[in-house]
């Protein structure tokens, strides 16, 4: 084939368009090259549709960080809100008991504790308040909704003072035999010591002997086993072995240790814990609806509740058995106003006897002397002469020594009884045991275990007291539930000034209950009102102290706000307000 020669053509050729010469085609041809037109305005267009995109994602990732800066921020904001409903708290119990009853009190106070407004604003995205809450119990002891408020950890029974109880406490001692002999008490009466603590645990719903021994077991020191409890061989045995704590509870979720404490006994159906039983949890709930029961143990017992010694003005309470006392004379006649009564008390440090325990001791003087005391002389301030001051003799063990008491001046044939002008009957009571009660105290001390709370305690505690019979206790409820002005009813000592129970029953309830208590608990929640971010705590405040000290605090908002918006409180923007204490 003859070489082909390329052909000029007007535009350039693409060499493999050429076509060559041959026999057939005696001609050359050529075809020109397609200009590529508009692959850039492609290319523009990606660029710009990625760019877009990456704009866009960039953008919506912005959003969402802002989102979650703002959900942060607010969870934060809920946190302090927590904060400061719990320096409300506290600032309410650094009052005096008077304070805070002119403060409109901490039982049941809405102005005070409820949707106190603390981050003010508009938008109720925005408004942040805090609401203190607690677990509201009616007239008759029963768990009944919630209130506005703080609960007194005294309505709990302190598992650390069962042990103290069982030693130092006997239900059918000295007194009560004295006061058998005397014909003021039914020896029948008598309640065995060693099953005091047993007793007052058996008073909790669905327990058990096993495991009341157990818990027992668990606090006391020895490893001596209990007729139905566990020591150490049985904890050790266990798949992974640890020793019972043989000492004071440092909560009460340590019970979980104890043989047979389970989570479903000790917290029940309130699996929000927020110390009500919610619709949604009466699903688990078989023992009824809204039993007590279903709250669990949690809901009735304590390892925090104490009491102060002060007066409801905060003052020190004055103690009888001061050892100077002529000091102690001046002090009593200051804030009782009484001089017969404050002479009567010195004199009794020298020469007393409390009817309840003379027989019981054994003296024949102090026997004879109780069963002239109704024939003896009534008591004057002018008495108290013929006595050397220079040391008290006689111990007062508790206040109610000094009820129905007596004097005894001289010796011989110049003996002379003399009454207490503390009388053993209800209408003198009601005059002079707010005096006594208030403002006196029988021991030296700062702060004590917290006995149980008779006016604000669960009915349950009340009728597993083992020294008061089922009608007893029945009326004590029912009396409670009863409104009264009352100044005795601040005090422990009103079931005996109402007659419910005789002198003796209340000098052995003394030790285990109380009107009072410094310790207090609360689940205090930050919220706000049109957002869902919120924030609960359940803290127990000391005010024992000059500065009430917080010693429980544990954080519940894993398990939600616990209650709706409309129960917390809403204000408003009419509503939106700041709360102040004044000093």
């Amino acid at each position: 084939m003859a070489q082909v020669d390329k052909l000029r053509c007007p535009v350039e050729l693409d060499p493999a368009l050429v076509v060559e010469e041959d026999d057939r085609a005696p001609t050359k041809q050529c075809v020109p090259r397609r200009a590529r037109r508009g692959i850039f305005l492609l290319i523009a267009l990606v660029v710009i549709a990625v760019s877009t995109m990456a704009a866009y994602s960039f953008t919506d990732l912005m959003l969402a960080y802002d989102e979650s800066t703002i959900l942060s921020g607010r969870k934060t904001q809920a946190d302090m809100l927590v904060e400061s409903g719990t320096e409300l708290a506290r600032l309410m119990l650094a009052q005096t008991p008077t304070g805070r009853e002119e403060l409109g009190g901490v039982d049941n106070n809405p102005a005070m504790f409820q949707a106190i407004n603390v981050v003010p604003d508009l938008d109720p995205q925005r408004r942040g308040n805090v609401t203190v809450i607690a677990p509201s119990i009616d007239a008759m002891g029963e768990f009944s909704g919630i209130r506005y408020g703080l609960q007194n950890e005294s309505a709990r029974l302190n598992l650390n003072v069962l042990t103290v109880i069982e030693e130092n406490y006997a239900v059918g001692d000295e007194a009560l035999q004295a006061a058998a002999d005397l014909g003021l008490a039914d020896t029948d009466q008598m309640v065995v010591s060693d099953s005091i603590a047993r007793e007052l645990l058996m008073a909790l719903p669905n327990m058990t002997e096993d495991v009341a021994d157990s818990i027992l077991d668990w606090l006391d020191e020895d490893d001596e086993q209990r007729d139905f409890g566990a020591e150490y061989d049985y904890y050790n045995a266990l798949p992974t072995p640890y020793g019972p704590k043989n000492g004071p509870l440092d909560s009460v979720e340590e019970l979980l240790l104890v043989r047979g404490v389970t989570p479903e006994l000790l917290f029940g159906a309130d699996t929000n814990r927020n110390g009500i039983i919610d619709p949604i949890e009466q699903t688990y709930i078989t023992t009824g609806d809204q039993s007590t029961a279903s709250l669990g143990w949690s809901a009735y017992l304590t390892v925090y509740s104490r009491e102060g010694n002060k007066t409801a003005d905060g003052a020190d309470r004055v103690d009888v058995n001061a050892e100077d006392l002529e000091q102690l004379q001046a002090d009593l006649t200051d804030v009782l106003g009484n001089e017969d009564w404050a002479s009567f008390i010195v004199a009794y440090r020298v020469a007393g006897q409390s009817g309840a325990t003379a027989t019981a001791g054994g003296d024949s003087d102090a026997a004879e002397a109780v069963s002239q005391a109704s024939g003896g002389q009534a008591w004057t301030s002018s008495a108290l002469g013929s006595l050397d001051l220079s040391e008290g003799k006689v111990e007062v063990s508790q206040l109610l020594d000094l009820v129905g008491a007596t004097v005894v001046v001289g010796e011989g044939n110049d003996q002379t009884v003399y009454q207490s002008p503390f009388a053993d009957e209800p209408l003198a009571m009601a005059t002079y045991m707010p005096y006594l009660m208030g403002l006196l105290t029988s021991k030296d001390y700062d702060s004590m275990p917290g006995r149980i709370n008779l006016n604000e305690c669960p009915a349950e505690l009340i009728y597993g007291l083992p020294i008061l019979e089922e009608e007893t206790a029945l009326a004590l409820v029912e009396a409670r539930g009863e409104q009264s002005e009352s100044e005795n009813r601040r005090f422990e000592t009103w079931p005996l000034v109402e007659g419910i129970v005789t002198l003796e029953q209340m000098r052995q309830l003394l030790p285990l209950v109380t009107a009072g208590g410094d310790v207090y608990r609360a689940q205090v929640v930050g919220y706000f009102e049109g957002a869902n971010q919120s924030a609960r705590v359940e803290v127990v405040i000391d005010a024992t102290t000059i500065n009430p000290d917080i010693v429980y605090w544990r954080s519940l908002s894993h398990l939600g706000r616990g209650f709706d918006v409309g129960t917390l409180g809403v204000r408003g923007e009419d509503g939106m307000q700041t709360l102040s204490i004044a000093e």
